[in-house]
């Protein structure tokens, strides 16, 4: 289905324990890098690569000479040699520009999506972009490349956002906000204003142009939250975290809200299927229907991804929350950093050596 699309010249600026593990890499203190998989080490490059690129089962990284390669299923590739490339990631999509060109990686090397690109948006199951040549606005999923919107005019200000698995496109010609799920486009509610719905995965959280109910489009259903718009809201995977206009911190998730507080707590942020807020200066964390209290104090550095939330406390030991359970990573204190990936954290050990804590074990790059 292809939606018109008027535009004017303006613009408003988790993985389970024993499951497959994807590609972790580790920066040694050499400047080696190197790989994590299945229990096991590999060195890619043995000078610092300039970036690196975590993507899922893939990884992608420009070597110290300039080129783009990728490692995926055991095999390093080389996408791009030399040329300045723009590169952009999600947990399961790769995407990168070189020129006006995008480009994505196949068995076979790399494809042209596109040879004159605007803007693009990678997200793990959608890559968004505007081909200024065609005019129009497609979208990469499922193997096929659609074409969503028509955009009538030549202009890179076409305005997209993201979820996870959802798109939200704001027709400010027609005044309405298109959303594309599962390879199909309909119209979400009215308006322009991109603050007032945000994309997630599987569901959007949103309100329409006139009518202030909040509501939630989640796996084809839709849901009447709240007669009256939040005060704030946040969209992870699957859920949506909001203080209501009454003051209550409330989470909708699976169908149902869950009343986490009945005041709002004095910070607070969605991370893919887990809420993590502080209140009363304690950090707790909202998952399965249930708070949770994970330490007396905010630390300074934490990080989540997936059902998984790491961080340092206070004697700079590495924790984290996982299924429920609170883990002690680092026996040793005084860690500085850690790294976080589906299933896995990495972090320096005060001797140098680099660890990966993966499925329930310690390992160690000497």
């Amino acid at each position: 289905m292809r939606i018109p699309l008027i535009l004017f010249c303006f613009s408003f600026h988790g993985m389970n324990p024993g499951q497959a593990q994807t590609p972790v890499p580790l920066l040694t203190a050499y400047g080696h890098l190197v790989v994590f998989e299945h229990g096991a080490f590999r060195e890619l490059e043995a000078r610092t690569p300039q970036a690196v690129y975590h993507g899922g089962d893939k990884l992608a990284y420009i070597a110290d000479a300039g080129d783009l390669k990728l490692y995926s299923n055991g095999k390093v590739t080389v996408l791009e040699r030399g040329e300045p490339v723009e590169v952009s990631t999600s947990r399961h999509m790769l995407a990168w520009k070189s020129g006006p060109a995008l480009r994505i990686p196949t068995s076979e090397g790399a494809t042209t999506l596109s040879r004159s690109v605007g803007r693009f948006t990678v997200s793990d199951s959608i890559i968004a972009f505007h081909d200024v040549m065609q005019q129009e606005l497609l979208v990469r999923w499922n193997g096929r490349t659609i074409p969503v919107a028509d955009v009538l005019m030549t202009s890179e200000d076409v305005v997209w956002k993201s979820g996870s698995n959802t798109l939200l496109l704001y027709d400010q010609g027609h005044r309405r906000v298109l959303l594309f799920y599962r390879g199909h486009v309909s119209v979400l509610c009215n308006g322009t204003d991109p603050s007032r719905s945000v994309p997630g995965g599987d569901l959007v959280a949103f309100m329409g142009e006139y009518d202030d109910t909040f509501r939630v489009f989640e796996r084809g259903n839709e849901y009447d939250l709240e007669a009256f718009a939040p005060a704030s809201f946040q969209v992870g995977e699957g859920l949506v975290a909001f203080v209501n206009a009454t003051g209550s911190f409330r989470c909708f998730q699976a169908g149902r809200v869950w009343d986490i507080m009945d005041f709002a707590p004095e910070e607070y942020w969605v991370r893919d299927s887990v809420v993590v807020f502080r209140d009363q200066g304690m950090f707790k964390v909202f998952s399965g229907g249930a708070v949770e209290i994970m330490e007396r104090y905010v630390p300074a550095r934490w990080a989540a991804v997936g059902g998984m939330v790491a961080w340092l406390d206070d004697r700079g030991m590495l924790k984290l929350f996982q299924a429920g359970r609170r883990i002690t990573v680092s026996k040793e204190a005084g860690i500085t950093q850690f790294d976080i990936f589906p299933g896995a954290v990495t972090y320096r050990s005060n001797s140098g050596d680099t660890k990966v804590w993966w499925n329930g074990k310690l390992y160690t790059h000497y």
